[in-house]
């Protein structure tokens, strides 16, 4: 049996790197989907088999593949398809797709390394260069060690280095070698006891004279009582050791063996189990829908895809959990896909209440061995549901039924680096290769999603109410509650009538109501830091990141009220001190413009000394559990105000936020993206959701420079219809996405020349494909640099190409090296 496996390799004449290898007798069965190790001229490399074949290749000798590389690591069928759909479509590497759908950390790469020889322990150093003799001088001290170790221990580039290794092994003073990189996870064991047969009284005689062993017994007989297992940590409290241990297991008192230990992400973290509440009408209709759905998908394998369309608070989350709950019960599994790890936290807690046992959770904020063993309990099947953002869609999910995106307009669906794919896309994809249902769920869709629908390529479900409960007589029962009224404060008339601060009247009113009656506000802000920008107001020079192409941000220090701010760059992380005179001209007329989390924070206790405020953003959620931390400490009321940017206008359901205010409406409006309005919509309809959501209401307040915008003027109104038909007009008339489909490709360099001239041919090398290939009403913008020109040392320049089908200039293009193609990119910057 032969087997044509993908490889972790570059050939030049099989861009896919395919190659056909012989199965030995000792790896049969093997699956496709395997992660294995084959051999390619004299190295090893890791590779995924793609397929199986009983033809003998002619014309080459065939060589066996080496080994598993994890035993567990296989992709699931349909998740192994949508990699090679997902590269054939997009031009997107083999490899780089297969990969996806491998656990994480079991990647390993043969590795490059140098030692040195006799002579040149011997050599004297003096003889040699300052690099060269530093480079042996340190291998002399650490023997054999990798290419990219020695790249960070001497901080050296990576030019520099080759050049000086090179001469090195030329003159026979270090050779050269290769290891196997230690993949980053593994299954953890830990050592786990059991009391033998001897009974306890005789056991304690034994140990008479061995009191530290008696009390390790005895609490070993503590924590055994049901006959399970005891794990050495458990014992760490009473001074426990391996050793001690191992003196019971020789006295026979115990049993002693390595288990495997899951790392569990929810580990005393599962809530008390959820009943389901009785539906509204609303969704027993959708109910009944969704049911259709899935009895079709059993029958024919197809099914259309459900936009879920539901205004914030109408009950969603509970049509997603009985869908799940359906498919469960026919022998299915699930996949819930969710933009941000914040989201992921709240939506946690309800699916655990109601699939306690079932549930595995993938999200980047887990460690690396945490994802790991939840990946591998779904391609055993010992989880049925998988929850996690993007990546979670590349789960081996064997028999997915059903997959719902929840919040599929979120932008942070879209993976930004290299391979560039949207996870809410390859759901649809997915859908159709598993014959699973899928549900997109969102109270401001996207406009590709909407326009489906008007064509009739998905179907619709709409819930128009909010859903509130109430208890009468013991039973709970649906209520409607209305969508919070909104009030849009026109900030020009706010300056005439001398009002300086970044609260209007009505804010400042409706926030000091909201702090007498006990109830919360967030402030949003689509911003971070203290303010914009710092800016010189006798000459107008901005103070620039040296690295990057924008302004540097104004930030305090995080619990140092009296410490003086800093300059940061939100690119690269560049950090200065802000100037007492502007480099230019020297004046000392510099101060800061504009608004960000930090001043607003400010500003609130000036003005409400007696709130206590919070503040949420990527600033202050860097660690580990910092999402889910500040998000239990607002939900259980330990701070009346909360100022955030976008992650507070995600789908949380707070309870007790009675007031949203929007500090400014139009960051985003003024932004040079053709979405730029549609972001804007979404962000002001989603913040202006987390208010009323229970039956006392609520009230938003949005603060505008340009109130009239058909986006604020819709979200206020809670009008995705009226938003829906001016956004889609434009997008017709200007040929911009649902109605053609763009391709970035962005280049960059050191060199501003370089990249202009770069850019410049390959520009004139996709004009000439798009006509050799007769592709019709293409058009392409730029070339131009991008609105980001420089970042980290770097000159950006993009090309957009506009067309009705990708796939039809990507497929077999030439494209040069250095080039990111970004296939349907969520955002121009």
């Amino acid at each position: 049996m032969y087997a044509h496996v993908a490889l972790n390799a570059y050939l030049p004449d099989n861009p896919e790197a395919i190659l056909t290898y012989a199965v030995p007798p000792q790896l049969r069965p093997l699956s496709v989907g395997a992660l294995v190790w084959v051999p390619l001229g004299p190295r090893r490399v890791q590779g995924v088999v793609l397929e199986f074949s009983t033809q003998r290749p002619q014309g080459f000798v065939v060589r066996d593949i080496l080994e598993h590389a994890d035993p567990e690591a296989i992709a699931a069928p349909a998740q192994l398809a949508l990699a090679q759909w997902f590269s054939q479509t997009q031009a997107v590497r083999l490899w780089d797709a297969v990969q996806l759908t491998m656990p994480p950390g079991v990647k390993q790469e043969i590795e490059r390394t140098w030692r040195p020889t006799e002579h040149g322990q011997k050599i004297e150093l003096g003889v040699l260069d300052e690099r060269e003799r530093a480079i042996l001088f340190h291998l002399r001290r650490v023997g054999e060690q990798s290419e990219r170790q020695l790249r960070v221990d001497l901080r050296g580039s990576d030019a520099d280095l080759r050049r000086s290794y090179t001469e090195l092994h030329e003159r026979g003073l270090i050779a050269l070698g290769s290891l196997v990189s230690r993949p980053a996870a593994k299954p953890k064991r830990e050592w786990s006891v059991q009391p033998t047969s001897t009974t306890p009284a005789e056991a304690l005689a034994e140990l008479s004279k061995a009191p530290r062993l008696a009390a390790i017994y005895q609490a070993i007989l503590e924590q055994a009582l049901d006959g399970e297992m005891v794990l050495l940590p458990e014992l760490r409290d009473v001074g426990a050791s391996l050793s001690h241990l191992r003196s019971l297991a020789l006295r026979n008192l115990i049993q002693l063996e390595q288990v495997e230990v899951r790392r569990d992400p929810l580990l005393g973290r599962i809530p008390a189990l959820e009943f389901p509440p009785e539906l509204t009408l609303e969704q027993e209709r959708g109910w009944r829908q969704i049911v259709e759905a899935q009895d079709l998908a059993s029958r024919t394998g197809k099914a259309k895809p459900i936009l879920l369309h539901g205004v914030t608070g109408s009950g969603k989350t509970e049509l997603y959990l009985r869908a799940i709950g359906r498919a469960l019960r026919n022998g299915g599994q699930a996949l819930v896909l969710v933009p941000e790890i914040a989201l992921t936290t709240q939506l946690v807690r309800r699916f655990a209440a109601r699939f306690p046992e079932q549930l595995a959770v993938l999200h980047s904020e887990l460690s690396v061995g945490e994802r790991y063993d939840e990946w591998r309990r779904l391609r055993r099947g010992a989880a049925q549901v998988a929850i996690g953002s993007r990546s979670a869609i590349w789960s081996p999910l064997g028999k997915l039924q059903l997959i719902i995106v929840d919040e599929e307009h979120e932008h942070s669906f879209k993976h930004e680096a290299t391979p560039y794919y949207n996870a809410r896309d390859l759901a649809v994809k997915l859908a159709e290769l598993a014959g699973a249902v899928l549900i997109l769920g969102s109270a401001t869709p996207s406009l590709e999603s909407a326009y489906a629908v008007q064509i009739n390529k998905y179907a619709v479900l709409e819930l128009h109410e909010r859903v509130g409960r109430k208890t009468v007589a013991g039973v709970t029962k649906a209520d409607p509650i209305p969508m919070p009224p909104v009030q849009i404060v026109d900030m020009r008339s706010e300056l005439k009538a001398g009002v300086r601060s970044m609260f209007s009247r009505p804010l400042q009113s409706a926030i000091q109501r909201t702090l007498e009656k006990r109830e919360q506000t967030i402030l949003f802000l689509n911003r971070r830091g203290i303010a914009s920008f710092v800016m010189c107001r006798d000459c107008g020079t901005t103070i620039q990141c040296p690295r990057c192409a924008v302004a540097l941000a104004v930030h305090g220090t995080e619990g140092e009220p009296n410490a003086p701010p800093t300059l940061r760059c939100h690119y690269c992380g560049h950090v200065d001190w802000v100037p007492r005179n502007c480099p230019s001209c020297f004046s000392t007329r510099i101060r800061d413009f504009g608004v960000g989390t930090q001043r607003v924070v400010e500003e609130v206790k000036l003005l409400y000394p007696e709130a206590r405020v919070m503040r949420w953003d990527r600033d202050v959620t860097g660690r580990k559990g910092s999402h889910e931390a500040l998000l239990n400490q607002f939900t259980q009321h330990e701070a009346d105000i909360l100022v955030g940017t976008q992650m507070v206008a995600k789908g949380f359901d707070l309870p007790l936020v009675t007031l949203v205010g929007v500090i400014t409406a139009d960051t985003a409006l003024n932004l040079p993206d053709f979405r730029s309005g549609e972001r804007t919509f979404q962000l002001l309809a989603q913040v202006a959701g987390r208010a009323g959501r229970r039956a006392g209401g609520g009230q938003v307040i949005i603060q505008s420079y340009n109130p009239e915008h058909y986006a604020i003027q819709a979200a206020a109104q809670h009008d995705y219809r009226q938003f829906y038909r001016e956004e889609i007009a434009f997008r017709r008339t200007a040929h911009y996405p649902p109605f053609s489909r763009l391709i970035r490709f962005m280049t960059q360099s050191p060199s501003s020349k370089t990249v202009e001239r770069v850019v410049r041919e390959f520009d004139t090398q996709l004009r000439e494909e798009l006509e050799r290939r007769r592709i019709r009403d293409w058009a392409i913008i730029g070339p131009s640099p991008a609105f980001l020109q420089k970042v980290r040392d770097l000159y950006r320049w993009h090309i957009l190409v506009r067309l009705p089908d990708p796939t039809d200039l990507l497929h077999g293009l030439k494209i040069p090296a250095g080039w990111t193609i970004d296939v349907d990119p969520v955002s121009l910057l």
